[in-house]
């Protein structure tokens, strides 16, 4: 797979992102994917399902961004399988 400069970028950065800050970043699209359900949810119970629909798959898209963005960076991944396995 070739990789344009900027996907190259985006990948590095990332990287480099501490736990903290992926923390940060994943929350705000965690309440963006609520949002999107939020709205989904209202258009539905106003009849208007194409908007509803529209509004799901775009907090569906948000819920996965959120995933992969987490998984895409070492630091995160260590501190929630570690999190998680404590937890057990």
């Amino acid at each position: 797979m070739n990789l344009f400069k900027q996907e190259t970028e985006l990948i590095q950065f990332i990287r480099t992102l501490d736990f903290d800050d992926m923390l940060n970043v994943l929350d705000g699209i965690k309440a963006v994917a609520e949002d999107l359900s939020t709205k989904s949810v209202v258009h539905a119970s106003k009849g208007n399902n194409c908007a509803a629909q529209g509004f799901k798959s775009q907090a569906e898209n948000m819920d996965k961004l959120e995933q992969l963005l987490g998984d895409a960076n070492e630091e995160y991944r260590k501190e929630i399988h570690t999190g998680l396995e404590e937890g057990e």
